[in-house]
């Protein structure tokens, strides 16, 4: 911490232990115009993090500064949502401006995407709808966030999203000036802001489609390589329409194109005027097209429409409108549009009932591909010791020839070719070289072959984790062993469900490696679980079950003077998510296990040998299915 504040003495002995009633426990992150702290707040004893402004930031940049914490602090203060960052309190002290909300577990969803471009679509379209719902929750307030993208995203590893980072958010009742600036990440920007034009909270609607959009393509709509300068960009936003998504993958269910289509619209009066009806959309993709076909066969008109008017008439986004709807309006879809909706559903149950067919031919050709690269490294290392046998022979046959030049004789005895140009033999040099060469290929193939034998332990365990995935599920097999859980305590009984296993790879010299292999699954309570919980855990428990989606039931309820609950009889029955994590350090030659929720509570690690992985995959599905405890020696050992 002290070598943290050095250039700011004045704040050393402050934050040391405390600001204002919060106890500093450490630093979670620092940037350059304020740092994020650690803390508990003492009087109910729960953990926070702290977001602070730097006391001496340059007088001309402070004022600005200062304006947007607090407007971060008013906009997502007013808000409580569970996928919104929550605000609790705002101070300062010794004129050092700070903010207490809450932790938040997970990575920014522009790091997950640099992980792994193409999420599932069933993840994309949960997280979108997650961040859908917490728009709509502003747009109710008046409150627009104007920077919708990724690295305001957090999405926890259950896949709980977060919309965090109000700092420019307009608020319809704020009295600082905001119109006719463009504030935000151009990337995500809708017409209106690009083109400086009065904003509402249908412009984040445009936003988050195109978020969507890259997510489920794996590319920007409006970006290209060739762009040197922002204003294509701009142009592109404000008069282009969006190549459909299924033009660049068909196998994208074409529902997506439907929702893109009201979501990216131009004009904001053609767009979902609430961000709940893009989020219930994206929940419910087949019931969209079955059950409004004359919504869908409209938002493509819309869509050609609306790129129509842009390029003939720029100045039509100038003025924006809610547009009241039609009372006792009965609209016919035309044959073509009903021909275009049944190709959707056909296209959307093809490529459910493909699914599998799929990732078995996926995973087919990867071990093809793998079996290539051995024989590949293997021709490549007997390639690498025929180069060295015949380097060992030419450098015997100098060698020779250098003993005959050495040897005593008379003026005019054999010397080396180019020896009489620079005076001075040069075979030793030579020969460290080629033996310097020679160590540096040799360490080459060592950690060639160490990297390809860690990425087939891995793909293989992936095999083994799939395989008791799809039993698991077709069984619901009963858990032979109880699984201890932090708020209900100890499970006696559990049945296994909902399992998944997915391997994520990783570049090494231009080939792909396995890195991160995840086992999800769920387990289910087979006869209700019930607990009654006590003091700040009712609140905590209660969150903990809303992020996770898990339905429950609670009674007795008891509230202090706050309203606050105190006591709370909380009953569950429904399945209980469980997580195995799986990595690959190629850095260091190991592989670490982590295991979230399963059999006991919290997250456990190991990090075994990669040559281990193979034996004790089984014993880690034996141990996840309640059969034996023999992994348990290896969380131990660790």
């Amino acid at each position: 911490m002290l070598a943290a504040f050095a250039g700011h003495p004045s704040e050393i002995t402050m934050l040391q232990t405390k600001l204002g009633r919060y106890n500093i426990l450490g630093e979670l992150g620092r940037g350059a115009m304020g740092t994020v702290y650690r803390a508990l707040d003492p009087m109910i004893e729960r953990e926070v993090a702290i977001k602070t402004l730097h006391a001496d930031l340059p007088p001309e940049v402070i004022a600005e500064v200062r304006e947007r914490f607090l407007r971060e602090a008013k906009a997502a203060g007013r808000l409580n949502h569970t996928n919104i960052v929550t605000i609790f309190d705002v101070g300062e002290q010794d004129g050092v401006a700070y903010m207490a909300m809450e932790i938040l577990e997970g990575k920014p969803l522009d790091q997950i995407l640099r992980e792994s471009t193409r999420l599932p679509i069933a993840s994309v379209a949960d997280i979108i709808a997650q961040i859908a719902d917490a728009l709509d929750c502003a747009q109710q307030l008046g409150i627009v966030h104007r920077d919708v993208k990724p690295a305001n995203i957090v999405v926890s590893s259950s896949g709980h999203a977060k919309l965090t980072d109000f700092g420019v958010a307009f608020v319809a009742s704020s009295t600082m000036t905001q119109t006719g600036s463009m504030i935000g990440s151009p990337r995500y920007m809708s017409p209106e802001q690009v083109l400086g034009l009065a904003i509402d909270p249908r412009a984040d609607i445009f936003s988050l489609g195109v978020l969507l959009y890259e997510m489920v393509s794996g590319r920007a709509p409006f970006m290209r390589p060739e762009d040197s300068t922002i204003f294509p960009l701009i142009n592109r936003i404000a008069t282009e329409l969006h190549q459909p998504v299924t033009q660049l993958d068909p196998t994208i269910p074409a529902a997506f194109d439907v929702i893109l289509g009201k979501a990216m619209a131009k004009k904001p009066e053609d767009r979902y005027q609430r961000a709940g009806s893009m989020a219930s959309d994206l929940r419910n993709l087949r019931g969209l097209l079955s059950s409004g076909a004359h919504n869908a066969s409209d938002a493509l008109v819309d869509a050609e429409r609306t790129v129509t008017l842009a390029a003939g008439n720029p100045s039509a986004f100038e003025k924006t409108a809610v547009l009241p709807a039609a009372e006792n309006t009965v609209v016919t879809p035309p044959p073509a549009a009903e021909n275009k909706l049944g190709d959707l559903l056909q296209d959307l149950d093809k490529f459910a009932l493909n699914f599998d067919a799929e990732e078995q031919a996926r995973l087919a050709a990867e071990e093809a591909a793998r079996r290539k690269k051995a024989e590949e490294l293997q021709r490549w290392d007997e390639a690498r010791k025929n180069e060295r046998k015949e380097f060992e022979r030419k450098q015997a046959a100098l060698e020779g020839d250098a003993g005959t030049a050495r040897g005593p004789g008379p003026a005019g005895s054999p010397v080396p070719a180019g020896a009489a140009d620079s005076g001075t033999r040069r075979g030793a040099l030579d020969l460290l070289r080629q033996k310097t060469r020679s160590s540096e290929d040799e360490a080459a193939i060592k950690k060639a072959g160490i990297d390809a034998a860690i990425d087939k332990s891995m793909r293989l365990a992936l095999q083994y984790l799939a395989e008791v995935a799809r039993e698991l599920n077709a069984v619901k097999p009963d858990c032979g062993r109880p699984y201890d859980h932090l708020y209900l305590g100890r499970l006696p009984a559990v049945r296994l469900t909902n399992a998944f296993a997915d391997l994520r790879s990783r570049r090494i010299n231009d080939k792909d490696h396995g890195n991160h292999l995840i086992l999800r699954f769920r387990v289910q309570p087979v006869t209700p679980a019930t607990k009654t919980v006590l003091g700040a855990d009712v609140a905590r428990f209660h969150e903990y079950l809303k992020s996770r989606n898990i339905a429950f039931e609670v009674r007795d309820e008891v509230m202090n003077d706050f309203g606050q609950p105190t006591r709370g009889t909380f009953t569950v029955s429904a399945p209980l998510p469980c997580e195995v994590q799986i990595q690959a350090d190629y850095d260091k030659a190991s592989i670490d296990i982590e295991l979230t929720d399963v059999r006991r509570p919290g997250r456990v690690r190991c990090r075994i040998a990669p040559e281990e992985l193979g034996d004790l995959v089984d014993d880690l599905a034996r141990y996840v299915l309640g059969v034996d405890d023999d992994f348990d020696k290896v969380l131990k050992r660790a």
